[in-house]
């Protein structure tokens, strides 16, 4: 019993470790998210911001709750290491949460910018600049499906359709439709966050239930100590 013990000890502390190196890799996305956001025009809104801030936060309370629980495992307290299984719970359940929300705003959400930019396109009353201009500028795209979405109502294509804002050389049109163009820019910020994510829910259930095993390995072992005492 002893034995069995020490291992799931050996055992929690590595995965603690490993759990504390997935926070330091959600600190770095997060910090590596505020930095790309410098070429996004300011249309695009705080929601990536604000995605970028909660993960810096929830890999810091990883890693406090990794070094938690090697402490907790230190000390053989089973108190602690109860603390640190509901924690590691807590942890789950909101990373979970994380991962549903932008794996759903990976496949369908549009911000309601684009969504008035491409209102915009097929109002023929409208002129003039429109949000959709600066998404197509900084995705190089052009209108909702493609650049002829312009062409079918008559339109010319705006100088943020071309490259450089370009028009007099053809090649410099953009063809892409930026419906696409921002689905495959938020499907490549995110995908990063979800292997994160479910590398780190993996380990930290793994981390609970070798906890609940340690506590009820102590308990075993010292009723098993009073016993023969």
């Amino acid at each position: 019993m002893y034995c069995t013990t020490r291992l799931l000890r050996y055992i929690l502390c590595v995965i603690s470790g490993i759990c504390a190196l997935g926070g330091c890799l959600l600190i770095w996305y997060g910090v590596w998210l505020l930095e790309s956001l410098s070429d996004q025009p300011n249309v695009v809104g705080a929601g990536e911001e604000l995605a970028a801030i909660i993960c810096i936060l929830l890999g810091s309370v990883i890693i406090l709750a990794s070094i938690f629980g090697i402490v907790a495992v230190a000390k053989d307290s089973k108190s602690l290491l109860i603390c640190y299984a509901v924690l590691l719970v807590i942890l789950l359940i909101v990373q979970f949460v994380m991962f549903s929300i932008s794996f759903a705003a990976s496949r369908e959400a549009l911000p309601d910018t684009l969504k008035q930019g491409f209102d915009d396109l097929w109002d023929l009353q409208h002129v003039g600049n429109s949000t959709l201009n600066a998404y197509e500028e900084w995705l190089h795209c052009c209108g909702r499906n493609s650049a002829e979405d312009y062409l079918h109502l008559e339109k010319a294509p705006p100088p943020s359709c071309c490259l450089d804002l370009d028009c007099t050389k053809p090649l410099n049109l953009f063809m892409s439709g930026c419906e696409l163009k921002y689905k495959q820019y938020v499907g490549g910020k995110t995908a990063n966050f979800h292997s994160l994510s479910w590398f780190l829910i993996v380990f930290e259930f793994a981390s609970s239930v070798t906890t609940c095993y340690l506590v009820d390995s102590i308990r075993n072992h010292r009723d098993r100590i009073r016993f023969y005492n």
